[in-house]
């Protein structure tokens, strides 16, 4: 039966719901709207049906009750058709009509069978079936309905075996062919079901549903492009169908055609395809497209459903690989069962990013499945790679076993001999090397080998000479003249490997590796002009400003000039990513934090770590920063993830600081105690050993240390530092002298001028006005400085002077509540009263204040008259400080409230 598409509007629905209300009758004009207007009404009450638009597919044959058609307008119809077998029903015939055949007979009981049978009528319709068996007549259709008693009996291998003898008898009969196919489908003979549906839906091409189900099959034998016309062919008539995308989307990405598989699965997903399978199939496409932040994104939503064994969950990991989120393809990989030389590859690269990535305990779990299926040369390469960069020396093993199993690899060849000059193992790699220049004699490569060895070995002329045969072999090669040009500089002959790099440069100006040595070279001797090497790599760069390492060469040279503008413009146009090289990054923070931004610099390592939330030189950056902000158990917390994935004794230590900082002075103790004896008298150990003695009262071992810590790094905290030891060991009297024999050492360190001031406001105002008036001539946006000096203006009478700096100290942070105060109690002592209101309410009504601040802004209400204000003001507010209730009390007594 053919799909026919229809709307009912909800005005001729309300007028149809409401004639069936009434008692009329409902007379439809055409088969096409007795179909829709009953579809309807099957999913509602006939008397208030809704509007619908859409396909409708409804088969009405014998036996079927019609709930709202009363009447049937209509042309005529073809024999043997399924709008005939519509009127019928509605006409009411009966199969054995008086003038039929025992061949007609047999045809209309079996559709009024077939009726009953798809109502569940199944009583009626084996009843039906008994009639039928006794017409005289050896019809396919009397044939069809006896099958049907198998069928209703749940004999489903009986009525198979019926169906494929009438399929011989009539191999074309629609039923039978349609019969066939459903069956065999049910029983899971997708084989013959194909067949079948094939064979009929060639007969007959306008049976949608049919023709729907034989796609199916095709697509799931694979069989996509048998099945590719059809879908065609659907799609035109019906370019927003769902699962006609996902079938199109199928067969093109079997043609290898992803993009436009890509397009037909979004147009599914986006009209309301999204079961599992689609998800798969297209982070299947995005993965061949190596979109693999898609390929993430749809492979992510279906993984935890899939088994172990599934290639998809590895197309997940690699995915996550590509993308450089190592630890999570670390997780996924814990689950995946995959071996041989696929998983080999897969591990090694997640061993080898997550190492990228300074995760080095889950980098050997993946480097040590990666071993267990190693096999090939590649394979043990590969591994030997690894298993070296977590100090394992049975990468050694492994490459010596890669390069045996592919003596012709280059790469091999290289690795191997450049590990074993890396492990100091000279005599194995100089016999690698001759081996390989006895194999190769072309080959200039393991020259270079020998040259570098010979020299390391402090065979000088042998090193030379080996360096001749590689230019025989291949003159002209900037490779060559740079591995000259070290060896020259490792022997302080600093003119000859000048004079060979600027040769690199004349043939190569691009070349940036000569270039940098050239710098270097300038720095640290006067055999070349720094300035001029510096100002060749900036104009170089204007000739060829995509060229990333040289950009990043400029920067660190404008870094080392302390031209943080400069260094700034120059990383501008990089493209922060994952692919990023590090030294950017390490950069532009440190130039951050050299310009004192410390929003900014939060930010840029903020965005490093959430790429490589192991590296460990990101991490130190971010613990520089939350220790200045003095975030102490922020800090606290990025040690304790770092060291979960990488131990290391540095952060380790600042572990410790933060444990102190944070007021843990036992298990930072034990951090110490496990340190070596060397380590311990580092004096940035020193501090923490003072810092852990105070905080455990035995603050006369700490004078000591802190002092030690100070001597050696004068900074304000470890001047703080010997401030509290002093102060609590009962040495209070050496505080002030410190103090001021640092500010004279030190008269730009802020932090202790406030200590210094803050100390003198009890004893000796004028002297703290002074310190304060000083910062500020250092720092004139110093909020702290300017709120607390205009209250001791305030305090002593000088309104104007208190005035400018309240102002301005809101100005820079209007929601302060503290500087807020201050203002207000300015402004009340010049009667002006509207705006100190104003003041208060901009603060009290948005965030919780301190008790004094809230009782200054009762205050002002009651002498401004606002009672009723002050007392509903007074009984939302829960004060906290034993001062703030006393004071509490007070008003409510005197003012009644």
């Amino acid at each position: 039966i053919h799909q026919e598409y229809g709307v009912l509007s909800q005005e001729v629905a309300t007028e149809l719901s409401q004639a069936k209300v009434e008692g009329r009758r409902i007379i439809c004009v055409g088969t096409t709207a007795v179909r829709l207007v009953e579809a309807v009404a099957q999913t509602s009450s006939p008397i208030d049906i809704p509007s619908f638009e859409g396909w409708v597919s409804l088969f009405i044959v014998p036996g079927y009750q019609f709930r709202m058609v009363d009447a049937l307008i209509t042309n005529f119809h073809l024999p043997r058709s399924t709008l005939l077998m519509l009127v019928t029903t509605l006409a009411g015939r009966d199969f054995q009509m008086e003038g039929m055949t025992a061949v007609e007979s047999a045809e209309v009981g079996f559709y009024k069978m077939q009726a009953m049978a798809q109502l569940g009528k199944n009583e009626d319709a084996l009843a039906l079936i008994d009639q039928l068996e006794t017409l005289d007549t050896s019809s396919v259709y009397k044939g069809l309905a006896l099958t049907y008693r198998d069928i209703i009996n749940e004999n489903a291998e009986g009525a198979l075996s019926s169906l494929k003898a009438l399929r011989e008898q009539a191999p074309q009969n629609k039923d039978v062919l349609q019969q066939l196919g459903k069956l065999a489908l049910a029983t899971g003979d997708k084989a013959l079901a194909m067949d079948a549906f094939g064979d009929y839906v060639e007969g007959n091409p306008t049976d949608a549903t049919s023709k729907f189900a034989y796609i199916t099959l095709l697509i799931e034998a694979g069989k996509t492009e048998d099945a590719d016309p059809m879908v065609t062919e659907l799609l035109n008539n019906n370019p927003q169908h769902p699962l006609l995308n996902q079938y199109k989307g199928i067969i093109e990405a079997n043609a290898g055609n992803y993009e436009k598989a890509m397009s037909f699965l979004e147009t599914a997903m986006r009209n309301g395809n999204n079961n599992p399978a689609i998800r798969l199939l297209g982070g299947y496409v995005a993965y061949q497209m190596q979109d693999f932040a898609a390929a993430n994104e749809y492979l992510s939503e279906v993984a935890p459903a899939l088994p172990a064994d599934h290639p998809a969950l590895r197309m997940l990991a690699d995915s996550l690989l590509q993308m450089g989120q190592g630890e999570d393809a670390s997780q996924i990989l814990n689950r995946v069962e995959v071996d041989g030389e696929a998983g080999a590859s897969l591990f090694s690269k997640a061993g080898y990013q997550l190492l990228r990535q300074g995760n080095v305990v889950d980098a050997k779990a993946m480097i040590e499945k990666s071993g267990t299926m190693s096999e090939t040369a590649e394979d043990l390469a590969r591994l030997g790679v690894l298993q070296l960069s977590v100090n394992d020396i049975d990468g050694l093993v492994n490459l010596e076993a890669a390069a045996k199993m592919a003596p012709e690899s280059v790469v091999t060849q290289r690795t191997l001999i450049t590990a074993y000059m890396t492990t100091n193992k000279l005599d194995k790699a100089k016999a690698a090397s001759l081996e390989w220049a006895e194999k190769e004699p072309d080959n200039h490569t393991p020259h270079l080998f020998l040259a570098e060895i010979a020299f390391k070995q402090g065979d000088k002329e042998g090193a030379l000479a080996e360096i001749e045969k590689a230019k025989a072999l291949n003159p002209g090669t900037t490779e060559i003249d740079l591995v000259q040009a070290r060896l020259l500089l490792s022997e302080s002959d600093v003119p000859a490997a000048v004079a060979v790099l600027n040769d690199i440069l004349k043939k190569e100006p691009g070349n940036v590796q000569a270039r940098d040595v050239l710098y270097t070279v300038a720095v640290q001797t006067n055999e070349a002009d720094a300035a001029a090497v510096a100002q060749g790599v900036y104009d170089q760069l204007q000739k060829t400003p995509d060229d990333l390492n040289l950009r990043l060469l400029a920067g660190r040279i404008a870094f080392a000039n302390n031209e943080d503008d400069r260094v700034m413009s120059l990383l501008a146009p990089v493209q922060a990513t994952v692919k990023t090289p590090k030294l950017y990054w390490n950069l532009k923070g440190q130039t951050l934090i050299r310009q004192n931004d410390v929003k900014g610099a939060a930010a840029h390592y903020d965005a490093w770590l959430k790429l490589y939330p192991q590296d460990k030189t990101a991490v130190l950056g971010m613990l520089l920063l939350l220790d200045a902000q003095q975030q102490y158990q922020q800090g606290l917390n990025l040690t304790n993830s770092f060291l979960a994935k990488q131990p290391d004794s540095q952060v380790k230590l600042l572990k410790a600081h933060f444990l102190a900082m944070t007021r843990q002075p036992k298990p930072a103790k034990a951090i110490l105690d496990d340190m070596p004896e060397n380590v311990k008298a580092l004096p940035f150990v020193r501090s923490i050993y003072a810092r852990v003695a105070i905080l455990e009262g035995k603050s006369a071992d700490a004078v000591k240390d802190a002092m030690t810590a100070y001597d050696a790094n004068p900074n304000s905290q470890n001047a703080l530092l010997v401030v509290a030891a002093y102060e609590t060991s009962g040495q209070a009297p050496k505080v002030n002298p410190f103090i001021d024999s640092h500010l004279e050492a030190h008269p730009a360190d802020i932090r202790i001028a406030m200590l210094k001031a803050e100390r003198l406001i009890g004893s000796d105002k004028e002297g703290a006005k002074s310190v304060y008036a000083g910062i500020l001539e250092q720092m004139p946006e110093n909020f702290v400085v300017l709120n607390n000096l205009a209250y001791l203006y305030y305090e002593d009478g000088e309104l104007n002077k208190a005035m400018e700096l309240a102002r301005k100290a809101v100005g820079l942070q209007p929601k302060n509540a503290d500087s807020v105060d201050t203002l207000a109690q300015i402004l009340i002592q010049q009667d002006k009263y509207e705006e100190s209101l104003s003041l208060y309410e901009s603060v009290v009504n948005d965030q919780p204040v301190a008790d004094i601040v809230y009782l200054n802004y009762v205050q002002l209400l009651l002498d401004m008259g606002k009672k009723e204000v002050a007392r509903r003001k007074m009984r939302n507010q829960e004060f906290t400080t034993t001062d703030g209730q006393k004071r509490a009390e007070r008003i409510r007594v005197r003012y009644s409230l």
